[in-house]
């Protein structure tokens, strides 16, 4: 697009103004071009973090059982008898987790009808108020 020039050299107000639009518009493309890659860069150190947690988990994992079984051979050591001992901690992680177990079905069936009961509740004011 030619620019229009006046006498005195100052350019058009239509020139002014179709030169903010295209200024407008490369800023936001700038700052939408930082916006991808701050989410890029941020993306690959949740993905880090997330793998270092993971190596983390597997540690722990490996060492609370490393720790289980010394548990079980040493109570094994007690009674004379290495697969009573082991057979002793692995019960009780059974119980234990049995336990748990049960108790988180407990908690998300009472969480679940605790939901349903208040949509059938919003529902049954509904068909009152206005069906």
């Amino acid at each position: 697009m030619a620019t229009v020039r006046y006498a005195d050299g100052s350019a058009s107000l239509r020139d002014l103004a179709a030169r903010l639009v295209a200024d407008i518009r490369r800023l936001v493309d700038q700052h939408v071009q930082l916006l991808k890659a701050e989410l890029a860069h941020e993306a690959a150190r949740a993905a880090k973090a997330a793998g270092m947690l993971a190596a983390g988990a597997l540690g722990v994992a490996l060492g609370a059982l490393f720790l289980l079984v010394a548990l079980g051979l040493w109570i094994g050591d007690l009674i004379d008898s290495t697969p009573g001992g082991l057979a002793i901690v692995g019960g009780a992680l059974a119980i234990i987790g049995g336990v748990l177990g049960f108790l988180a079905v407990k908690e998300l069936q009472r969480r679940k009808f605790e939901r349903a009961s208040a949509e059938l509740r919003r529902d049954a004011e509904w068909i009152r108020n206005g069906a």
